[in-house]
């Protein structure tokens, strides 16, 4: 298998979160349209506790901020090295401004981007490139970029499949497992 050196920015859009002047405590409602924050970043997918969440109306305002399957969502600040892969449950959805979204362009497999940007040696060198002492943190300037080996797309699209195969006998294990 041939790998290709791009730029992370070269295969995918890189989005930074609405800014705190776009979105302010008033706008908040008990029932609406979520947003993912750092806090619901998880293994793969989001955790749904504690989802803050805007009317259709300021999801609307907010539509360049919103997530589609096959979206990437990372931290931009703290533990920068984390992000979830967006499915069809969270299309919609918006991310805050202490996340990213990477958008994987066509011809780039997102379940395959998504298990290569959480390699161990991915994470490393995104936690190296980081800026900030005490609080690390990433710009799209950073991530945009930051090297990636990929193969053709359907060498992609296979592994993909086989990765999430793998993830879901984990998924399934872990649930036995708990129900023991």
């Amino acid at each position: 298998m041939e790998l290709k050196k791009y730029k992370l920015g070269e295969v995918a859009d890189i989005q930074t979160g609405p800014f705190g002047s776009q979105l302010h405590n008033e706008d908040y409602v008990k029932i609406g349209i979520p947003i993912v924050t750092v806090e619901h970043l998880g293994e793969r997918n989001f955790s749904t506790q504690n989802l803050p969440m805007v009317s259709t109306y300021d999801a609307d305002r907010l539509k360049k901020y919103s997530l589609k399957p096959g979206d990437i969502v990372f931290s931009r600040v703290g533990a920068v090295d984390r992000c979830s892969l967006v499915e069809g449950a969270q299309d919609g959805w918006l991310f805050s401004g202490r996340c990213l979204r990477v958008r994987p362009y066509n011809g780039i497999d997102s379940s395959f981007l998504y298990y290569y940007l959480n390699t161990e040696s991915f994470k490393s060198y995104i936690r190296n490139v980081a800026v900030g002492c005490t609080m690390p943190s990433l710009n799209t300037s950073i991530l945009v970029d930051v090297p990636v080996w990929l193969p053709d797309y359907k060498e992609q699209h296979n592994m993909g499949i086989i990765l999430e195969a793998i993830d879901r006998k984990i998924a399934l294990n872990r649930e036995i497992n708990r129900n023991l």
